[in-house]
């Protein structure tokens, strides 16, 4: 399968602090890849390096075939990579419609706003995700679920090829989470590549196709889903079994 994205010996640091340390991840065209990782492992400098917030120190960056530099988040959505974080970046006081072509809305020849097309546009890129959610209505009267989608359909009407997604269940329900997943296996068949950021590691074997985890800053394993268990990524995580965190304990008299 052809990569959509290729990062190459990406570095980073922060105030002397090493964050990334040559670090190299790939990922391919309609996959789901997962990305893993502890609290300071360096998958969020990676993402941010990747969408535009932070600038890498080294490394290369192809994208869809082309060697690229990426200078600000929206220089990455116009190359068709978009970000999705745990605090969605709408605005609760416009509508949905607004909110997804937000700056690019369509004009009459009087320049004022063409809120048929507008509307019509937004209705169509829900359908897309299947999402029963009214153009018209404000984000502020949906769920968390509902203005997850929204944040999709925004980045399908920009054009991307690859969507990162922070912790994206994270206050979802099971229901809302199999719905989310749902749309993730519909982007795919699409051609859509997804980079899904996760802690809750059951939940990747049902949407993941590989698996990357990094320590330290350090790349320590990409592999594909099917062959990997739980127990073998949190090793990776850690850095050592689980079983070896705590000694055994011998009983005293008494208890």
């Amino acid at each position: 399968m052809q990569k959509i994205l290729e990062m190459r010996q990406i570095s980073k640091a922060f105030y002397g602090v090493q964050a990334l340390k040559s670090v190299d991840f790939s990922v391919l065209r309609g996959e789901t890849h997962i990305l893993l990782g502890e609290n300071g492992a360096g998958k969020s400098t990676l993402v941010k390096i990747l969408s535009g917030a932070y600038q890498k120190d080294a490394g290369e960056i192809y994208f869809d075939g082309k060697k690229i530099e990426i200078s600000t988040p929206l220089d990455a959505q116009q190359k068709g990579i978009s970000i999705i974080y745990q605090e969605f970046n709408l605005i609760p006081g416009l509508s949905v419609a607004e909110n997804i072509f937000l700056g690019r809305e369509p004009v009459k020849h009087n320049r004022l706003i063409d809120w048929r097309v507008l509307n019509h546009n937004a209705k169509t890129i829900l359908a897309r995700l299947h999402a029963d959610i009214c153009p018209t209505a404000l984000v502020a009267t949906l769920s968390v679920a509902e203005q997850q989608f929204v944040e999709i359909a925004k980045a399908l009407s920009l054009g991307a090829k690859l969507i990162i997604m922070d912790e994206p269940t994270a206050t979802l329900t099971p229901a809302e989470t199999e719905r989310l997943f749902e749309v993730i296996r519909d982007l795919k068949k699409a051609g859509v590549s997804i980079i899904y950021i996760s802690h809750h590691l059951d939940e990747i074997f049902e949407i993941g196709d590989r698996v990357t985890v990094l320590r330290d800053g350090e790349l320590v394993a990409t592999d594909e889903i099917k062959n990997v268990t739980k127990d073998l990524i949190i090793r990776w995580m850690v850095g050592r079994d689980l079983t070896n965190t705590y000694p055994p304990r011998t009983a005293q008299p008494g208890e």
